[in-house]
């Protein structure tokens, strides 16, 4: 098997472990605050990662360290966001495929903040996403409830944070990275849960079971996995892989969540993916005439 299809394999695998997170996420949800919940997934993760990589976080500089930090916090705020957006949403699918618009915005961040040129041909995959988020909040008529407002906004914040990373951040070793990465989101999180949240950990074990899974799966396994198979594939076929997540999401919430979604809601997910496979085959088209 080559370097590329296996990292095309573990790709795929990443993208259920990550639909399995929002599961995780959502059944922790039930009993924990949202803020502290952000706040133990990520130090926990964040702990780890260090351990293991102890020696190269001493060997950094303070301009590594400030980069890291700076969007560790912009991680934070989009996923303090997110998790806003998932405690009150109902739909697991429908809130996934809000969540993916983050593929889609980076250019228009990459523009906003770098003065980027956005292609034209980002034009129609644009057109497709607001069509599929107007389809998604309509309801007699157009209106975002509160929790698309949350994930919309944490969509924006999650694709500003790749374009920061992407450009302060490029030259440390990404694990290493990460690890600074998490433990921000971790101190902020506990901040603000502090701040706004009643902290207790008076949980059932099945409680902390879904805390646990989601720090040690859906964290720590799946950024490492995430990490090792994006070195070895190429980043077209990743984007085309990772497409992937919100349709598992939504057959995961149906088949474990029970949850259905109604017409205008499979119409607004159907817009937003094939928003995502016309953009991801476009980025692929582009490339390929370098």
């Amino acid at each position: 098997m080559s370097d590329r299809l296996r990292g095309d394999l573990l790709l795929v695998l990443v993208t259920l472990i990550a639909a399995a997170g929002w599961i995780f996420s959502k059944n922790a949800l039930a009993v924990v605050p949202p803020f502290l919940f952000i706040a133990i997934r990520f130090l926990m993760a964040a702990c780890l990662l260090m351990l293991f990589y102890r020696r190269r976080l001493m060997l950094l500089g303070r301009q590594h360290w400030w980069s890291a930090i700076k969007t560790g916090v912009l991680f934070a705020i989009a996923l303090l966001l997110w998790i806003q957006g998932l405690f009150h949403s109902t739909h697991l699918g429908e809130a996934a495929f809000i969540s993916s618009l983050a593929v889609i915005f980076i250019p228009l961040m990459g523009r906003v903040v770098y003065g980027h040129r956005i292609s034209k041909q980002l034009l129609l995959p644009m057109l497709l996403a607001v069509l599929g988020l107007a389809a998604l909040t309509l309801q007699g008529e157009i209106h975002l409830e509160v929790s698309q407002l949350y994930l919309l906004l944490g969509a924006i914040f999650f694709a500003l944070q790749f374009v920061v990373t992407t450009v302060h951040a490029a030259k440390m070793p990404a694990l290493t990275l990460a690890a600074i990465q998490m433990a921000t989101v971790g101190i902020v999180a506990l901040m603000a849960a502090f701040y706004t949240e009643p902290v207790t950990f008076n949980w059932s074990l099945g409680i902390w079971g879904w805390v646990l899974a989601s720090a040690l799966i859906a964290s720590l396994l799946r950024f490492s996995l995430q990490t090792y198979a994006l070195s070895i594939s190429t980043a077209n076929n990743a984007g085309m892989v990772m497409i992937l997540e919100p349709v598992w999401v939504t057959i995961l919430g149906a088949y474990f969540m029970s949850e259905t979604l109604a017409a205008n809601q499979w119409l607004g997910c159907g817009l937003i993916l094939l928003a995502m496979i016309v953009y991801q085959l476009t980025r692929m088209r582009l490339w390929r005439y370098r």
